[in-house]
């Protein structure tokens, strides 16, 4: 996990806890509002794990071939 997710994880638990509101939370992140509301609900839903970025471990959509060439 990289330092701007595990940041954002520590922020949107404090949000989820009460102890800053939404709007502070999205101050902090540079979001807005309702993506701290979306990002609440689905790191209840998912654990930390869900604040991971999804295209973790995939190979690049604009790679031109995925094998080597020897």
């Amino acid at each position: 996990m990289s330092v701007k997710e595990s940041r954002r994880v520590f922020v949107i638990e404090q949000a989820i806890k009460g102890k800053i509101t939404n709007r502070q939370a999205a101050e902090v992140l540079g979001l807005s509002e309702r993506q701290v509301i979306r990002l609440k609900e689905r790191m209840k839903a998912e654990g930390i794990a869900g604040l991971a970025h999804k295209n973790r471990g995939r190979t690049p959509g604009r790679v031109l071939w995925h094998y080597p060439f020897c």
